[in-house]
């Protein structure tokens, strides 16, 4: 079980990746509406999309640390869950999906 968390979290991980460079300008995903939940000032798009980049590398570290069985994985893990999370709320519209993978994680970390 354990495998298929962890294969869960690398490829939500790097679906983080879309919102980080479509966020930081630097590729432009036609497929994200890039609506959010409420206004944000243009200068956040740079916050937001290194925010997006942190929660890809968190679920990297928590795969990382879930596969090696090392003491550290679930808090880092619910680190990335609580940035995922967020991300997904302020764009609920585009990345609304993403709560499933965050909820079968979560439901993981606390059961195990």
């Amino acid at each position: 079980m354990s495998w298929v968390i962890a294969v869960i979290m690398l490829l939500h991980g790097l679906i983080h990746l879309m919102g980080g460079l479509n966020e930081l300008g630097l590729v432009h995903i036609k497929e994200l509406s890039g609506g959010t939940l409420f206004p944000l000032p243009g200068w956040s798009h740079s916050i937001f999309g290194v925010a997006w980049f942190a929660a890809v590398v968190l679920f990297l570290l928590s795969v990382i640390g879930l596969v090696t069985a090392r003491r550290w994985w679930k808090p880092i893990t619910f680190s990335a869950i609580i940035v995922s999370q967020a991300l997904i709320i302020i764009w609920w519209s585009d990345a609304k999906w993403g709560t499933l993978p965050n909820a079968i994680v979560l439901l993981y970390v606390l059961l195990k």
